[in-house]
């Protein structure tokens, strides 16, 4: 069975929050990608976001709906995407998730070395 993994859907203006997975970790290395983990045993997709986002970067978000359904890049999981409310919070860096968090405009991210091309589609997508 596949890992099942939720992903968050941050805007603020025009803009998108990605963070840079840091080297250490085994899934999407160096890669900037959207807040995002395993949900847990009895967790719902809902709660499980809002703990990842929480957890990795310290901002308070409320679940609006699902928008995308997929298989991760490497295939060994499956990623919830879920658009998000912003509640509160500045993001910063709370463990060791990612190396690095940035708000990207699609053509900034267009720019970025490390970006998965789906990715940069979803979002443009949302615009």
């Amino acid at each position: 069975m596949k890992t099942q993994v939720v992903a968050a859907v941050i805007t603020k203006e025009d803009k998108f929050l990605l963070g840079k997975r840091a080297l250490t970790k085994k899934s999407a290395a160096g890669y900037w990608c959207p807040i995002s983990g395993r949900i847990e045993s009895g967790e719902s997709q809902q709660e499980a976001v809002i703990r990842e986002v929480f957890e990795e970067v310290d901002l308070k978000i409320k679940p609006t709906r699902k928008i995308l359904e997929r298989d991760t890049n490497d295939g060994s999981g499956r990623m919830h995407w879920w658009l998000v409310e912003f509640l509160s919070g500045e993001p910063i860096l709370k463990n060791d998730e990612h190396s690095e968090l940035g708000w990207f405009s699609v053509q900034e991210m267009e720019k970025l070395n490390n970006v998965f091309p789906e990715d940069v589609e979803l979002f443009k997508s949302l615009r």
